[in-house]
């Protein structure tokens, strides 16, 4: 495994916030095609946010695919084939966890609850390695950002 990954597994949940405010928005630029995404942090959240996206509609995930005009969509595997979960826009807003200006993805209105309250916030830990932090934008779990990292992939085949 990665040994920042291993670093990220060993942070606790509430260390997140302050890992993910010394960092910088990724560049717009490099977010396009294919990311792997994983969740990281202490294992009882890495095992449990498999079933929290199966409770919402996103079991299976792998990761998320960017196109040229700002746009993103979730990809899951399923069933021995991928297929495309939740719409969302990258915009430029300030950051649920830190105030400062960065990058987020919305989730469209379109999409079934609770996705249109989530919002994804990207930091960069290097150019090949963003820091995801889930966000609900109201409720309890407001306070509760999950973690999880996104790598660049050329493509689907042979995955």
């Amino acid at each position: 495994m990665n040994p920042q990954i291993e670093e990220l597994n060993r942070l606790s949940i509430r260390e997140f916030p302050g890992y993910f405010a010394s960092l910088s928005p990724p560049d717009s630029d490099i977010l396009r095609g294919f990311f792997k995404g994983d969740f990281v942090g202490p294992a009882w959240l890495r095992s449990l946010a498999g079933l929290l996206l199966v409770i919402t509609g996103l079991g299976g995930w792998w990761g998320k695919e960017f196109d040229t005009e700002g746009g993103a969509i979730n990809l899951v595997w399923r069933k021995g084939k991928f297929s495309y979960r939740f719409p969302m826009l990258l915009s430029r807003q300030d950051s649920y966890i830190d105030q400062r200006s960065g990058l987020a993805l919305r989730y469209a209105a379109s999409n079934p609850y609770p996705w249109p309250w989530i919002v994804d916030e990207l930091r960069s830990i290097r150019s090949d390695l963003v820091l995801g932090m889930t966000v609900a934008t109201l409720g309890p779990l407001k306070r509760l950002p999950l973690p999880f990292i996104l790598q660049p992939r050329e493509g689907l085949d042979g995955l």
